[in-house]
């Protein structure tokens, strides 16, 4: 028998586009000769489609999307949809046969955590079912499962092991799984403890693509029923995984490096936000910093050197060697480039401002006029060139508040975001060990500045700060965990502290790109007006 797993890349509520694309991948799959041709979840739809699932002509109109690629369906497909019944939702695996509907299979595990909030729409299956084939004159029993019906370590109903049960000879998982560090390996190990349990194989098929802070990896694969991988897709690209059941040949599956990943995932963010919104030039302020040059490099290789224009905003307080280093990793780049110095618009407002700011001291409030500059300036090629600013704040940086609301923050799209400091300084080596050698060597090695006074440097350890602020937005630990781990006391406490009383600049932050278990975004929803502090003690 042999299927094929398509890793394609739908858009969410493109559903003419999506229909067209889930009929030429099926009829490429088709001429090849598959038995079972399999698509992701949601794919009719694109994945999350979130509040649309309240609009009833989006409901009734992808109902009649499936309806039309079903009428082009001979060989057996499974799809995946939204599924109307007597008012409520369902997300459903349809298996289509010689033009019409022959099983549907309604999504039984509803995630409702992180960025998943499926319960808010969704009501859930109740059987695990088991559907007959008949393949080459061959009656095959076939377990079809939606995404989150794999993962029930978390739940007490075992999809996999009842629908073993059931007889099923193969079980297939369509899922829209996104990306973070490790989830290849995760989604593996954890199919082949299945495997391992219930002796029969497994296919699994995964969306590709971007969507608003998601990024789908695909890494569809499939496993005999030793547990052994047969083959799989190529990660985040779209991609046709042709498996032949009867084959007894192996393949080893060879997991990128974190940085590999973690690249191609940023490239892969920001290629389709582009695409899918219409965008097609970015336009990126470079201090001469680590965090600018690694988001130019990403930006660079996502949407090719010409779409993208690097601009240098020095001020009085900017070094020579900062401004150095921004112009050799444009020409590194091959990106367009521009300067325009700062200092003469921040003396005029500093100037303008000087009577309301009478009495008071130098402050963070003349420095922060400086970023607000290089913001609106940067808005304003945005807007008189079709641009879209990509901002270049890390997650350490936002989840302290070390950010300029107006300024540094301004943006269409937060690229590293979701990376601490640390994550930036060795994604940055990675970059010139493998992508040519683009960011000037001085800026990774110099101590990091805003450059917004005399002689300033970043006033954080970064390898101590950027650890302590991923254990507290993406481990939840407590205080008492976290001294435990040998964190300074006061530093938990000062650092908890930060973190609350800055979700109000996160919240008028750009949207960033989803790579790790926690990311700010719809995964981590603190009120804005937050008088809990935990006890330091």
């Amino acid at each position: 028998m042999k299927v094929a797993l398509c890793q394609i890349n739908p858009t969410v509520g493109a559903l003419s586009d999506n229909v067209r694309k889930i009929i030429d991948v099926y009829n490429d799959a088709l001429n090849s000769n598959c038995d079972i041709i399999v698509f992701p979840e949601l794919a009719i739809t694109g994945y999350p489609p979130q509040d649309l699932l309240l609009n009833d002509k989006f409901i009734e109109a992808n109902s009649l999307a499936l309806n039309k690629i079903v009428k082009h369906v001979t060989a057996p497909a499974i799809i995946g949809y939204v599924r109307e019944q007597k008012g409520n939702l369902h997300n459903t695996a349809a298996l289509a046969c010689n033009g019409k509907i022959l099983y549907e299979f309604d999504k039984i595990l509803l995630p409702t955590y992180d960025v998943f909030d499926e319960k808010r729409y969704f009501k859930s299956g109740k059987v695990p079912s088991v559907f007959p084939l008949n393949i080459k004159g061959k009656k095959v029993k076939i377990g079809v499962q939606v995404c989150e019906d794999l993962w029930d370590d978390k739940y007490d109903l075992k999809v996999s092991n009842i629908q073993k049960q059931n007889g099923a000879d193969l079980i297939i998982n369509i899922s829209a799984s996104p990306f973070r560090e490790n989830k290849f390996k995760d989604r593996v190990n954890l199919v082949r403890s299945k495997v391992n349990e219930i002796k029969i194989p497994f296919l699994y098929c995964n969306l590709v693509g971007a969507q608003d802070e998601l990024v789908f990896d695909g890494s569809s694969f499939a496993l005999d029923k030793n547990g052994n991988c047969i083959s799989h897709c190529k990660s985040f690209e779209e991609d046709i995984l042709y498996t032949d059941l009867a084959s007894h040949s192996t393949k080893h599956i060879k997991y990128a490096t974190k940085c590999e990943d973690l690249f191609n995932a940023l490239c892969l963010g920001i290629k389709d936000y582009f695409e899918k919104t219409k965008n097609k030039e970015a336009v990126i302020g470079l201090s001469g910093g680590i965090d600018s040059a690694v988001v130019a490099c990403i930006a660079s290789y996502a949407l090719g050197n010409k779409s993208v224009y690097g601009v240098s905003m020095p001020s009085k307080f900017s070094s020579d060697h900062s401004k150095f280093d921004a112009e050799e990793l444009a020409k590194n780049l091959n990106i367009n480039y521009q300067s325009i110095f700062i200092q003469n618009i921040v003396d005029k407002l500093e100037e303008e401002l000087s009577e309301s700011f009478s009495g008071t001291s130098r402050d963070v409030s003349e420095e922060n006029i400086q970023s607000r500059v290089r913001g609106n300036l940067l808005m304003a090629l945005s807007n008189k060139f079709g641009r879209l600013v990509l901002s270049t704040g890390n997650k350490t940086e936002l989840a302290l508040g070390y950010c300029t609301l107006y300024g540094d923050m301004s943006g269409g799209l937060s690229v590293i975001s979701d990376l601490n400091k640390c994550d930036v300084y060795e994604l940055a080596e990675w970059i010139n060990n493998n992508k040519n050698n683009p960011i000037p060597s001085n800026t990774i090695k110099k101590p990091p500045s805003a450059e917004l006074s005399p002689d300033q440097i970043d006033p954080f350890d970064y390898e101590v700060i950027s650890p302590l602020v991923d254990f507290i937005v993406e481990k939840q630990f407590s205080a008492k965990e976290l001294i435990n781990k040998g964190f300074d006391k006061d530093l938990v406490k000062e650092t908890l502290n930060k973190i609350t009383i800055n979700e109000y600049k996160r919240r008028q932050a750009p949207i960033g790109i989803r790579v790790s278990n926690k990311a700010f975004g719809i995964g981590r929803r603190y009120p804005v007006i937050n008088h809990f502090r935990e006890e330091v003690s």
